[in-house]
């Protein structure tokens, strides 16, 4: 078998020579070897070798893309497929992390409230201070707070040369909301509503604290309001 190949590729040099000059010294590409002139046999024993393949004449990406392919080989040449492998253990489940820190409440909710204890004379012609229990709330950053509540009070038996009499309340201070206070019916303990005050996003914590005082603009003796109760809410939304 050597014999033949040797034979072979002499009479073929000039051949060989210019298809090697003709593709630059770069394998033989797509083209075959002719039929015949590398037997099964030959790789058996060694005749064509991995280092006479490497030495420019056949390379790799030949014989994966052009040569050699299971259609080449006669029925019984190539080894039948061995069975797949045992499918592998399912891993263990890793232990669950700690718990992260409880989140604000949701939605709104009532941070803080605030009331009045007893009555309290409202004279006229003057502002009356109505002291309140509970006033004091941190507002957290990026929070809306809301003041709602309500005022009862008793009216005057008439008022003179006025109107605006209100229930002020402040906070940190400052006029934040109020409550209409009636002249009529008089001599009646009545209930009425405050105008919902707002306290924008702080950007930071801020403590805040809130007051009331019933403003009374009547302006002849007896002219007098009874503050019996003042009812605050601070409504928090995040």
């Amino acid at each position: 078998m050597p014999e033949r190949i040797f034979f072979h590729v002499r009479n073929n040099v000039v051949a060989y020579l210019a298809l090697f000059v003709a593709l630059g010294g770069s394998s033989y590409a797509a083209v075959r070897l002719a039929p015949g002139s590398v037997r099964t046999r030959a790789l058996a024993t060694g005749a064509v070798t991995h280092k006479k393949l490497a030495a420019n004449s056949v390379t790799a990406a030949n014989v994966a893309n052009h040569s050699l392919n299971g259609a080449d080989f006669k029925a019984g040449v190539l080894g039948a497929s061995g069975s797949s492998g045992a499918k592998g253990q399912r891993g263990v489940r890793g232990p669950a992390g700690p718990t992260g820190p409880a989140g604000p409440a949701g939605g709104a909710y009532i941070g803080a409230r605030a009331s009045s204890a007893g009555a309290v004379g409202a004279p006229h012609g003057s502002s009356t201070n109505v002291p309140l229990t509970g006033g004091s709330w941190t507002q957290a950053p990026g929070e809306l707070d809301l003041i709602a509540g309500s005022v009862t009070l008793k009216t005057p038996s008439a008022c003179t040369g006025s109107f605006g009499n209100s229930l002020v309340v402040s906070v940190d201070g400052t006029a934040t909301t109020f409550g209409v206070a009636p002249q009529t019916p008089p001599s009646t303990s009545v209930t009425v509503p405050l105008v919902v005050g707002t306290l924008t996003e702080p950007g930071a914590s801020t403590q805040h604290h809130v007051t009331a005082s019933l403003a009374n603009s009547c302006t002849k003796a007896g002219e007098d309001f009874t503050v019996n109760q003042v009812k605050l809410d601070v409504l928090k939304f995040n």
